[in-house]
C-alpha cells in the first residue's frame, strides 16, 4: 500500500522559483512509493499525477494575512487522512517542514530589527509566530537544504525538537548537448548561434545580481548575448545598462519558461552573481547540464562553501565585483581549456545530488516521524540506496 502524503505549499510549480520546484522535483520523484495530495493555491501540473486540493485565495492581496489564512485552511484539511503532512511553507502543522531559505528570525536578528519595532508590525509578529510553531513544535522535524541554514538557525531556535539536512536533488542527463542540439536550442529561441551566450535566471533580478553582469559584459571587447530567464517586470529598471551595453551585445528578456532544458543547452555559461542564496537549485541544474557556472561565494551563496573555485564554478568574492565577472566571462570565451574543466567538474558536483539520493533521506525522516518499524512508510526496499 502506498504512503498517502499531502503536500502544502502555496505554488506547485516548476517554474515558481526554487523551492517551489523542489516541492514538485521531489514529489515526481516519490509518486512511485506515495499516493500524493498537493494542497496549494497555484498549481500548474498534472492532475493525472496528483491529486490536487485548491485552497481559494483571498480577495485580499496581503501577504502575511494569505500565509495565516493558508495554514489555517490546510490543518482543517490535513486532520486526518493523510499517513504524512509535509510542508514547504511557514505553517503551524506538518511533521515534516521543509526550509529551503534563511529564516525570518535569522534575519531579523541580522539586520538588528529592535524589538519595538517588531512588536509594532503585525506583519513581523504574524511571520515569526508561524515560524516558531513550525519548527519548535513537538512533532515537527525540520529538513534545512544547506548545513549553513541548519547551524544558523539552531543557533537562534535551539528548541527545535528534530531536525536533518537534506540538499535539492537534480536530474541527471545521460550525456552532454551536441552542438546541434545547442544551435536548436538557440534557433528556437530567438538567438544568435554564432555568438557567446550567457544565461541569467531567477525572478528577482536586483537579488540575483543582474546589474553586475550587465556592467560586466558592456567591459568587454567581444559580441556576447544575455538570456534572462524569469518574470520580467523588473526588466524597465536595466534599460540604461542594457542600452550600454555597446555594438555586438544584446540583452534578451525571455520571461518565464517552462522548457529549462533547451535554456541551458543555449547556454555558454550561467552567470549568477546573487546577493544571497542558500542551495541555489539553478546552480545544480546548469551543472548538470554541462554548463559553466560563475556565482558568489560565500556569505551570499551559502552553497559555494562546497565547490572550488576556478575549478567547480568560478566564485566572485562579492555580488558587486563588476570587473571579476568581466573577467570570468572573458576566461570562459577564450579558453576553451578553462571552459571544458568548469564544465567537466561542475558536472562532477552535480551528480552527487541526484533526486533518488534526496528521496531515500526524505523516507528515512517519513519513517521516524510516523514512529514505523522499518518495511513501511514507504517499504524500505522501494528505497534507493
Amino acid at each position: 500500500m502506498k504512503t498517502k502524503l499531502a503536500i502544502l505549499t502555496r505554488n506547485f510549480s516548476k517554474i515558481g522559483g526554487g523551492a517551489e520546484s523542489l516541492a514538485v522535483s521531489l514529489a515526481t520523484a516519490m509518486l512511485e512509493e506515495c499516493d500524493i495530495t498537493v494542497i496549494s493555491q497555484g498549481f500548474d501540473q498534472s492532475p493525472t499525477l496528483f491529486k490536487h486540493i485548491q485552497v481559494p485565495r483571498l480577495a485580499l492581496r496581503t501577504r502575511w494575512i494569505n500565509q495565516l489564512w493558508f495554514s489555517w485552511y490546510t490543518k482543517r484539511i490535513t486532520r486526518q487522512g493523510f499517513d504524512i503532512v509535509h510542508s514547504y511553507e511557514n505553517l503551524t502543522h506538518g511533521q515534516v517542514q521543509t526550509v529551503s531559505v534563511k529564516t525570518v528570525h535569522a534575519s531579523l536578528q541580522q539586520r538588528r530589527m529592535s524589538a519595538l519595532r517588531i512588536a509594532l508590525s503585525p506583519r513581523l509578529l504574524a511571520y515569526l509566530w508561524l515560524e516558531k510553531k513550525r519548527l519548535c513544535s513537538a512533532g515537527h522535524h525540520s529538513v534545512f537544504v544547506s548545513q549553513f541554514v541548519h547551524d544558523e538557525t539552531l543557533a537562534i531556535l535551539p528548541n527545535i525538537p528534530a531536525s536533518s539536512v537534506v540538499p535539492p536533488g537534480v536530474d541527471i542527463p545521460l550525456r552532454e548537448f551536441s552542438s546541434q542540439e545547442k544551435s536548436a536550442a538557440r534557433d528556437a529561441l530567438g538567438l544568435q548561434a554564432g555568438i557567446m551566450t550567457v544565461g541569467f535566471v531567477g525572478h528577482d533580478f536586483k537579488k540575483k545580481g543582474l546589474g553586475t553582469l550587465l556592467k560586466a559584459a558592456a567591459l568587454l571587447d567581444f559580441d556576447l548575448q544575455i538570456m534572462v530567464i524569469g518574470k520580467p517586470a523588473q526588466a524597465s529598471q536595466y534599460s540604461d545598462l542594457v542600452a550600454a551595453l555597446g555594438p555586438g551585445k544584446s540583452c534578451r528578456f525571455m520571461g518565464v519558461l517552462s522548457d529549462m532544458p533547451s535554456a541551458y543547452a543555449a547556454m555558454d555559461c550561467l552567470a549568477h552573481p546573487t546577493t544571497q542564496d542558500v542551495f541555489p537549485m539553478v546552480l545544480l541544474e546548469a551543472m548538470a547540464k554541462h554548463v559553466p557556472v560563475i556565482t558568489t561565494a560565500e556569505p551570499y551563496n551559502n552553497m559555494a562553501s562546497l565547490l572550488q573555485d576556478r575549478s567547480d564554478a568560478v566564485l566572485l568574492p562579492s555580488p558587486d565585483d563588476v570587473t571579476g565577472m568581466a573577467a570570468a566571462l572573458g576566461q570562459v570565451h577564450r579558453d576553451p581549456d578553462f571552459r571544458k574543466k568548469l564544465a567537466t567538474q561542475g558536472f562532477a558536483f552535480a551528480q552527487q545530488y541526484s533526486w533518488d539520493v534526496a528521496k531515500a533521506k526524505y523516507y528515512q525522516v517519513y519513517r521516524s516521524v510516523t514512529n514505523r518499524p522499518p518495511g513501511q512508510c514507504p517499504p524500505e526496499s522501494a528505497v534507493p540506496v
